[in-house]
């Protein structure tokens, strides 16, 4: 009984070893994938108007929904690494375009009673729809074998957002009070009875972020891989257009705190295919900068220093991949 147990052992040994082996040696010498994903974006876009420069106290915000955004894309990824050398290098591209959809609600809050700051006194929801949604994400960086078969990674990391909303319909409540002392009543509790176009906003990001991740192999078929990167290089300008008023503002924001945590896992089953989930959550906050004022008619100014932005989702995906290319 004992010789069959150590036998059964020996042989679970060998094979667990043997699949390990052909793991790692998948990711030596030169290789070239391309994929193509599918996914949902959950979350929400942030837009602020500050009431002073230099304090955080917001005189207004809105929330665009990302509740949620369906996306298709595609991604190019090449490895390089070589069995004498502890060292590879690798690069990966991804594209990702949101389909047109409703995609939530757009809530629109004011605090513009100057006596008491923290007082609610506007409130309107819209019916939100994602007009464009532009994902790409470039990184190139180094790996290194810790021991087989773990990967240790760092990396450079650039990624471009865009987005554009319109928000329709809704319904708002006003105070019924002069709050703003024009002499007139500010408003009242009502509603669109039809779907007019209310606003539209735009919002571009550009982030450039260090990265580093921890790659590891369970057996020849299944892998999984953790990663985190964070920055304060973030640049983004944003458009809103407050069509029934006839007023845009534009935002040139720049320097605040991305974090950026991601977790992949993968399966293998031969060495030309692999399918994988992925899910990363994607925070943007305290980016600040100057708006640009318009009113139709009138000469634009500038308010220094008060207009922000924010983005919090969370991205889940799957992507099967190709290899096309693979030389020792």
């Amino acid at each position: 009984m004992k010789k069959m147990f150590f036998g059964v052992l020996l042989v679970v040994i060998s094979l667990a070893l043997s699949a390990q082996e052909g793991a790692v040696s998948r990711n030596n010498g030169h290789t070239l994938s391309l994929g193509a994903s599918a996914g949902v974006l959950y979350g929400q876009s942030e837009e602020i108007v500050y009431l002073y420069q230099n304090t955080g106290t917001k005189l207004s915000q809105l929330l665009w929904d990302l509740k949620p955004l369906v996306y298709a894309g595609a991604d190019v990824n090449y490895r390089s690494h070589k069995p004498a050398n502890r060292w590879g290098v690798f690069s990966d591209v991804s594209f990702k375009i949101g389909l047109p959809m409703k995609s939530g609600v757009m809530e629109d809050r004011d605090w513009i009673a100057l006596d008491y700051p923290q007082w609610l006194t506007h409130y309107s929801v819209h019916d939100n729809y994602t007009e464009t949604g532009i994902l790409v994400d470039a990184d190139m960086g180094l790996s290194v074998a810790i021991m087989r078969p773990f990967l240790l990674k760092a990396y450079l990391s650039y990624s471009l957002m865009y987005f554009s909303w319109r928000a329709k319909g809704g319904s708002f409540l006003y105070p019924v009070w002069d709050i703003n002392n024009d002499g007139e009543p500010d408003g009242e509790h009502a509603y669109y009875t039809r779907p007019v176009d209310v606003i539209t906003y735009q919002q571009a990001w550009h982030i450039v972020s260090p990265g580093i991740a921890f790659y590891g192999e369970f057996n020849r078929y299944f892998n999984a891989e953790i990663a985190f990167k964070a920055s304060p290089l973030v640049w983004c300008i944003t458009v809103d257009d407050h069509i029934l008023r006839n007023f845009i503002i534009t935002d040139i924001l720049d320097i605040g705190l991305f974090i950026e945590p991601s977790l992949l896992f993968s399966f293998t089953p031969s060495d030309f295919f692999t399918l994988s989930l992925g899910v990363q959550y994607r925070n943007i906050s305290l980016i600040r900068g100057d708006s640009t004022y318009k009113e139709t008619g009138e000469p634009a100014w500038v308010e220094k220093n008060i207009g922000g932005a924010g983005y919090s989702v969370l991205d889940a995906g799957i992507v099967a991949t190709f290899r096309l290319f693979h030389r020792p």
